[in-house]
């Protein structure tokens, strides 16, 4: 992989773990009540995984890219699945977890 191409991939990743701190929801979705930011999170990652570019093709298809597709395309099992707030906390927490380990530039 050339260095323009890696250095493009953890600027995508930067750019969603920043929604989380937008939010204020970096490392904490479970210490919150707070259902309106849980979901408005949720839509924001969403759209951005699905507008990412490079990077949208690393990341684990069935676990990220294909549920983030399907709910933005409004099928039903999957936006059913995802009605259920933990079911969202997972996700935002699992894919917080992947893009730190994997794409977070070091200091």
């Amino acid at each position: 992989m050339n260095v323009n191409m890696k250095k493009t991939k953890n600027t995508e990743a930067e750019k969603i773990l920043n929604i989380y701190r937008f939010f204020k929801k970096d490392g904490s979705l479970y210490l919150t009540d707070d259902t309106e930011s849980i979901d408005t999170l949720f839509d924001a990652v969403i759209q951005a995984i699905n507008d990412c570019g490079p990077l949208k093709a690393q990341l684990p298809y069935q676990e990220f890219v294909h549920p983030s597709k399907e709910v933005l395309r409004g099928d039903e099992g999957w936006v059913g699945h995802f009605q259920q707030r933990d079911n969202r906390r997972f996700f935002l927490s699992d894919i917080h977890d992947y893009l730190q380990l994997m794409y977070k530039t070091r200091s």
